[in-house]
């Protein structure tokens, strides 16, 4: 394990850099994911259909509690909270210091950007809060952790999958949030380069699923579709497929428009459910929305 150090003076406190580390050999396995939460009834019912899932590894995608604190966020959330199972992405409404050093403390995290293994899966999140107290631009400690982390899970034969977590947005079809051209520009051409699969997403209160794509150099907002079927991959289209699960309980976003790399796009609170099934070798994925917890959109890519 190698560790290197850093401080965050803005927060007043010191963090810990730490490579992530396998956390089981096993193969098939399921995990969920969702952002925007809030403490209300919708959030309420996000996390008890997730529990009907029994997911081994519960992705909060930033944007958790709404208020002064986290305190509400971690009562709603608290029965999946548990072997460790729950990991977080930071977003806009975890940069308030008191609530960045409480969620630092609950999930005993020592950096705001990580990475972890699970099974033949390889989970990294990013920290993308849009006050840049936390840097992801090309000279920051985060971008050179990202490149260097994604180049060694791509030559680690036991990962057959790459999972990036992430709050802002990289591609978005017309909403509240467009998508980023500065995170395409950075961090897109490195999960062509080391075959990231899913890129999973929140800030705009909807879901959306693009084709695989690739980054278009010199279109940058145009993405290059790697494969047009809308559900089945059972190649691999060398092209991550991005996921926004802005769905977890605040109010949903309408859209004035849907961008032509992206397959499908709704208003519904829920949350996606991945999983890895057939040894490892193949990845389901679904969108359970809460109204009778009904499958809502699903796809699935073979390796």
């Amino acid at each position: 394990m190698v560790f290197v150090s850093f401080g965050l003076s803005t927060f007043g406190i010191f963090v810990k850099y730490t490579t992530g580390t396998a956390e089981t050999n096993q193969s098939e396995f399921n995990f969920v994911a969702a952002g925007d939460f809030g403490c209300g009834k919708n959030a309420n019912r996000t996390i008890t259909n997730m529990l009907l899932r029994e997911p081994e590894v519960v992705i909060g995608l930033g944007d958790l509690s709404y208020r002064k604190t986290a305190d509400c966020w971690f009562h709603v959330v608290s029965p999946l909270d548990t072997d460790g199972r729950l990991k977080i992405a930071i977003g806009d409404n975890e940069m308030f210091p008191a609530k960045f050093t409480e969620y630092m403390k609950h999930f005993n995290m020592d950096r705001p950007y990580y990475s972890f293994d699970y099974g033949n899966v390889h989970f990294l999140s990013m920290a993308t809060a849009k006050n840049k107290v936390i840097p992801y631009n090309e000279t920051s400690e985060q971008y050179e952790f990202v490149r260097d982390d994604l180049k060694r899970a791509y030559e680690n034969n036991s990962i057959n999958w790459i999972v990036v977590y992430s709050f802002r947005s990289f591609y978005s079809s017309n909403t509240t949030h467009p998508g980023l051209d500065e995170l395409q520009d950075l961090y897109h051409p490195l999960f062509d380069k080391y075959g990231v699969d899913i890129v999973l997403q929140a800030h705009n209160h909807n879901y959306q699923r693009t084709y695989p794509l690739n980054f278009n150099q010199t279109r940058a907002f145009t993405p290059i579709i790697t494969d047009r079927d809308p559900e089945t991959y059972e190649y691999d289209p060398k092209g991550p497929i991005f996921i926004t699960v802005g769905t977890g309980g605040e109010d949903l976003y309408n859209f004035t428009g849907q961008a032509p790399f992206v397959v499908t796009q709704f208003q519904r609170h829920g949350f996606v459910n991945m999983d890895i099934v057939e040894n490892g070798t193949r990845l389901n994925g679904k969108f359970y929305e809460n109204r009778e917890n009904t499958d809502k959109d699903h796809f699935t890519i073979k390796k």
